[in-house]
């Protein structure tokens, strides 16, 4: 029954080793299909854990340096208040906008290092999804499997065309940590 339900889910969601599409189903001998929860597999593999490691050290440096600049900002504005009755108001205004200027280049300088670090988790992430499809494809191959469903896609499986552990210990092997690279500005 498992098999079947698993056969059901096949309509685009199937992928074909072996080079060949869809016409691959249609070859001699049984279909083989098994099943792997792609999103644990990555999520539990120890390189992910590397990753989340570095992004969240790399985060709160990023935070400690903001806020030392933040607190320099507050100040400077602290500053430019009390000196309001003593400045001309065009030396008053002339400091406003520097401070101001230099409000906004932090705030710039904020929104890059976010941007920076969601493109090195995106990037360090890929790398990660794409070994395990090549440790998928060599499980598949080994086990003859000719589909390959992603186990969301799935309502019931025998635990026995549940590859999802061996994934997980053959990315492990495979890689073990990803290197987050983050230019340095």
């Amino acid at each position: 029954m498992a098999v079947r339900l698993a056969a059901g889910a096949l309509v685009g969601l199937c992928l074909a080793f072996g080079g060949a599409g869809p016409a691959a189903v249609a070859q001699d001998g049984p279909v083989v299909i098994v099943v792997v929860d792609f999103q644990r597999v990555v999520r539990e593999s120890a390189a992910a854990g590397t990753v989340r490691r570095q992004i969240d050290e790399l985060r709160n440096a990023y935070q400690e340096e903001f806020a030392t600049i933040e607190e320099e900002l507050r100040a400077v504005e602290a500053e430019l208040t009390e000196q309001r009755t003593a400045l001309s108001d065009e030396e008053f205004l002339r400091r406003r906008r520097d401070f101001e200027q230099r409000v906004t280049e932090a705030q710039r300088q904020a929104q890059y290092r976010r941007a920076e670090l969601d493109r090195a988790l995106d990037e360090a992430m890929n790398a990660i999804q794409d070994a395990l499809l090549e440790v998928i494809a060599e499980i598949a191959e080994a086990r003859r499997a000719n589909v390959v469903l992603n186990r969301s896609n799935v309502i019931m499986v025998d635990q026995q065309l549940d590859l999802t552990s061996q994934a997980l210990a053959d990315l492990d092997a495979a890689l073990p940590s990803v290197d987050v690279g983050v230019p340095q500005q």
